[in-house]
């Protein structure tokens, strides 16, 4: 019995606290929101601005759109001030120190963020509140979703580092109406706001968040503070590493070795200037890739630079394949010899040739030395002058034939010397040309 006594005397005591707190809380509120105009300043000297504490204490890029030049930001904007209509005497309402108030109650300064396009707060505004002190410093913490404009400068894409910049101000107060501070000062006021946390993305990592306040004088002479933060971020390079400049050196390299590459020794080259247009065409996919992903300005990122330099060196290969290949069909359907200024600069050592020369001999007789001859050795030595000539023919094809085949081969040895020196320079401009853009 003297269990359930206690029992009930301790459940009547927390009942009733429960209930004086909350009257406190209430009382609190009835008694600093009577009279109290949302519309006004809340300054007791006109004279005075209302000092205003700003702070972006949380900062998540979700989106860069380069086309559109804007990012997209989730973000935490949370604001002190000190309201001079808000104070009461913690002991005259039960040592209650801090209550929650509907901010739309409340006066509170037309802080904008001027940069965004776009500002969609999570929270409506009939269900956000504030804290509010005993001493009148009021606590407004807006949870919001920014596009904010970020001009880009793309010269040094993919390993570019993009600069952007936010901006708070008042649109209505001037500086003789509100004066903003931002960071840890906070001058008459005792609350301060806590360092935020930071991120980038996946593909953008946040470098650094730094932030100023400085004066705005406008046309007529009237002055206003605005808050400026600049973002800096730097792009995650190894994306576009592999997927467009790995792919781009190795495809204008396989074009390059396919187009000199002295591995055909019949001289057609048909299928080497095909293989070098297909590659062409490859490349200006690539390019188109990269321009779709870059706005439109009057610079090529340097990605875009490598591409269209490739493209053109690969252009210049296939010409002067093709080049090549109409001077050596000209050399070998001529029979042309080489001249010896060619061994000399191409370093070869092969026997100049000269096509040879024949004489038709006739034999001349005294004139004691011709006797009349029977009908059968004019016939025999008719056969044999004959078979002499016909022989004489076939050993002369025959000679011209293996003189052409060397010339022929000559041409061929000349021709993939010349493939040689050409597969050097060309791949040796395209790594050059690799180091010197990406150093």
């Amino acid at each position: 019995m003297e269990y359930l006594r206690v029992s009930l005397f301790w459940y009547i005591f927390v009942i009733f606290a429960a209930s004086s707190d909350s009257s406190s809380e209430l009382d609190v509120f009835e008694a600093i929101t009577a009279n109290y105009n949302k519309y006004v300043r809340p300054v007791k000297n006109s004279s005075e601005p209302v000092v205003v504490s700003i702070e972006l204490v949380y900062f998540n890029l979700l989106y860069m759109d380069q086309k559109q030049e804007t990012i997209t930001y989730h973000t935490t904007l949370e604001m002190i001030w000190k309201d001079e209509n808000l104070q009461w005497n913690e002991s005259e309402f039960g040592g209650t120190s801090s209550i929650l108030i509907p901010s739309y109650l409340l006066w509170k300064p037309d802080i904008t963020v001027t940069s965004g396009l776009s500002v969609d707060y999570i929270t409506a505004e009939e269900q956000r509140s504030v804290s509010v002190q005993s001493d009148g410093t009021v606590m407004s913490t807006s949870f919001c979703l920014i596009t904010n404009q970020c001009i880009l400068s793309i010269e040094a894409f993919p390993f570019d580092v993009q600069k952007c910049n936010i901006t708070l101000e008042s649109l209505m107060y001037t500086t003789e109406q509100i004066d903003l501070v931002v960071g840890k000062r906070r001058r008459n006021m005792n609350a301060t706001i806590d360092d935020g946390w930071f991120w980038g993305n996946a593909e953008w990592t946040l470098v650094s968040f730094d932030k100023i306040v400085e004066p705005f004088y406008a046309s007529n002479k009237r002055q206003w503070f605005v808050v400026t933060y600049f973002v800096e971020l730097r792009r995650q390079p190894i994306y576009y590493i592999c997927v467009l400049l790995i792919p781009t050196f190795v495809t204008a390299t396989i074009c390059l070795l396919g187009l000199f590459v002295p591995a055909m020794n019949t001289g057609e080259r048909v299928e080497k200037v095909n293989m070098g247009m297909a590659t062409l065409l490859s490349m200006a996919v690539i390019l188109g890739i990269v321009a779709g992903d870059m706005p439109k300005a009057i610079t090529l990122p340097l990605l875009g630079i490598y591409v269209l330099a490739e493209l053109i060196l690969c252009t210049i290969g296939v010409i002067v394949s093709m080049l090549i290949m109409v001077a050596h069909q000209r050399a070998t359907t001529r029979a042309l010899i080489p001249p010896r200024w060619l061994n000399t600069v191409l370093f070869l050592k092969m026997k100049t040739i000269q096509k040879p020369e024949r004489t038709d001999a006739t034999p001349v007789y005294p004139q004691g030395a011709i006797r009349p001859l029977s009908k059968e050795t004019i016939n025999s030595y008719i056969f044999v002058k004959q078979h002499n000539q016909v022989m004489k023919k076939v050993e002369k094809y025959i000679d011209d034939n293996k003189f052409a085949e060397y010339i022929l081969l000559q041409w061929i040895i000349i021709f993939d010397r010349i493939d040689v020196f050409f597969l050097v320079v060309f791949n040796a401009v395209n790594v050059l040309m690799s180091i010197i853009l990406f150093k």
